[in-house]
């Protein structure tokens, strides 16, 4: 997949063997290239930023990427993932699972409902047994790891299986991580066909394996490694 920015000279560019990484000394574009993308992740369309996937076909990728800037706190839970994770375990439990999961809530509601009858008070549940709200009702959630990068991990875990975003962007995550992290970074993420894109604001001299680098000077000069 390709980005074609107005403003930049050279496309932005991963592939299945390669990582798109940009590093922009220029603060002022550093900072436009950002909030372009932040936008799109929001969910609008920029006139500035196209996505070209393998076939050099334009991709609507509005609301299908992902920015990530406070690595400390990473949204792992966040309500999109965990409302696409909830999708997911429903579009994929078989029926007699289903059957089960139903029958299960149906005697649970039963026994509390002999209980209330106990008290004397006019008291009743409002029972929806659909399995869609029983899935809801049980607040699945994400165990965080300690580490960064195995959160990453996780992160690209997620995408694997969900496919919620076309592209997943990291801020300035090079400030946080080791080469070596890096890399199997770029590794698992490669493994897992699910593309990232880094952006820094500071240059890192010369590029790392599976980069496909660009790098964009304080006076706006390209160099491509």
């Amino acid at each position: 997949m390709k980005l074609k920015v107005s403003y930049i000279d050279n496309y932005i560019e991963s592939n299945n063997e390669s990582v798109a990484v940009v590093e922009i000394e220029n603060r002022k574009y550093f900072y436009r290239l950002v909030k372009d993308l932040y936008s799109i992740a929001l969910g609008d369309i920029s006139d500035d930023i196209s996505f070209i996937d393998n076939e050099n076909k334009e991709i609507n990728a509005s609301n299908k990427i992902k920015l990530f800037i406070d690595f400390f706190n990473i949204e792992l839970n966040s309500k999109k993932y965990l409302n696409d994770l909830t999708k997911y375990i429903l579009e994929n439990i078989n029926e007699k699972n289903r059957e089960d999961i139903i029958n299960i809530h149906n005697r649970l509601t039963k026994v509390i409902s002999i209980e209330l009858n106990k008290i004397d008070l006019p008291l009743k549940i409002s029972i929806d047994s659909s399995i869609d709200n029983i899935i809801k009702s049980m607040k699945i959630s994400i165990t965080e790891k300690d580490s960064m990068l195995d959160n990453l991990f996780l992160i690209i875990d997620l995408e694997k299986i969900l496919r919620a975003n076309k592209l997943l962007c990291f801020v300035n995550l090079k400030q946080y991580l080791s080469k070596e992290e890096i890399i199997e970074l770029y590794k698992y993420s490669i493994y897992n066909n699910v593309r990232i894109l880094l952006i820094d604001s500071q240059c890192y001299g010369c590029k790392l394996e599976y980069e496909n680098k660009l790098i964009i000077d304080e006076n706006l000069g390209e160099f491509m490694l």
